[in-house]
């Protein structure tokens, strides 16, 4: 008889997240049963619904939203207003791993995180937190010190057992080059190559900004697929009536990804820890532009990264420098070059799940 497990995810960082679920509901030996505890809003200061609580669900998970302050390095009055938040945030962490008694628990990081993690440690349920960028985050490093694992995507300086390296978790969706929803758009990529233009979930208006100026020029020469996140699109898709080989989309989901990368002649993105490993597993040409205020700099670290894995179809683009020439002259540049060979097979890294079976 198969053994029963209850597993809680939590964490903003769901690409990872997502695919940590597909490969334990395809488990063989153990039948898990998956729980999610995800921001309920986008940010501790927006009331806009966060894409995890819309996204989980979509793969028969349990969704669980909380409400959490955060400590705000940039900007000290978001962290005090969003003290009362943060106690919630315990309060309510605390409550539903006393109501699902979960055997254990696995963090994919943010802010979010925390209160759950902690109120495992308090409740001894053991922990294993993920990190997929080239530094610690905070949140890893709360997290580290209530963990009894923490998996890294890539080495670091730890004197601890607690640190190994599972490597990260990439969406098998990247190999899968079919989408039963681009595949009816009336797209001609032979004589317009396709543009994917990109900044995660929730898209940067900067981006979307340089974009808009730059769209009666590429539209002549290019097909361009634009996730712009919530805020923008409705700006958008209005624009997107004035140019035919323009489509814009809020987010993409996983199941046409791969479709978008296969087809996709160059990226234009933000420098996620996520985005960049894909590209590079798939040898993409991309424009990189890093977010300029992330933590530890870690865009940047992951943009100088995909450059050394890709330095004749990389380029990067500072946020300061950041033009409609700069871009433009940045996507003429590449739109000559071929792609790189792949670098992986198709197949799940497993090395995360193993060691979650394990405890």
């Amino acid at each position: 008889m198969t053994e029963t497990r209850k597993i809680i995810i939590t964490g903003t960082h769901i690409t990872p997240a997502i695919e940590l679920i597909h490969q334990l509901q395809s488990d063989r030996d153990i039948n898990w049963e998956i729980f999610y505890i995800g921001r309920r809003f986008n940010s501790s200061v927006q009331r806009e619904a966060s894409i995890e609580s819309k996204i989980i669900p979509q793969n028969n998970v349990k969704f669980y939203g909380i409400l959490c302050g955060k400590y705000d390095r940039r900007w000290l009055p978001n962290t005090i207003s969003g003290l009362p938040q943060m106690l919630s945030g315990f309060k309510s962490a605390h409550q539903i791993l006393k109501k699902i008694k979960p055997h254990l628990v696995v963090s994919f990081g943010g802010y979010v995180s925390v209160p759950v993690i902690i109120s495992a440690w308090l409740q001894n349920l053991p922990s294993i937190t993920h990190e997929q960028t080239h530094t610690l985050s905070l949140s890893t490093k709360i997290n580290a010190l209530f963990c009894r694992h923490i998996a890294l995507s890539f080495p670091v300086t730890k004197s601890s057992d607690k640190y190994l390296v599972t490597g990260n978790l990439l969406r098998r969706e990247i190999f899968n080059f079919h989408s039963q929803y681009f595949e009816k758009q009336k797209f001609d990529l032979k004589k317009f190559p396709l543009i994917y233009l990109t900044a995660g979930n929730q898209g940067s208006h900067r981006l979307n900004l340089v974009l808009k100026k730059l769209l009666p020029s590429l539209c002549k020469r290019f097909t361009i697929i634009h996730q712009s996140g919530s805020k923008d699109f409705n700006r958008y898709k209005k624009l997107s009536l004035k140019f035919p080989n323009y489509l814009v989309k809020n987010y993409i989901d996983s199941v046409d990804i791969g479709w978008i990368f296969h087809h996709s002649k160059l990226i234009v993105s933000r420098a996620g820890a996520n985005t960049t490993q894909e590209i590079a597993v798939l040898g993409l040409n991309s424009v990189i532009i890093p977010l300029l205020i992330s933590q530890q700099n870690e865009q940047f670290k992951n943009a100088l990264w995909l450059q050394e894995k890709l330095p004749k179809n990389t380029i990067i683009i500072k946020e300061s420098e950041l033009t409609a020439k700069s871009l433009g002259d940045s996507i003429n540049i590449l739109a000559s070059k071929k792609k790189a060979p792949s670098s992986v097979l198709p197949s799940p890294n497993l090395k995360l799940l193993k060691l979650i079976k394990k405890l």
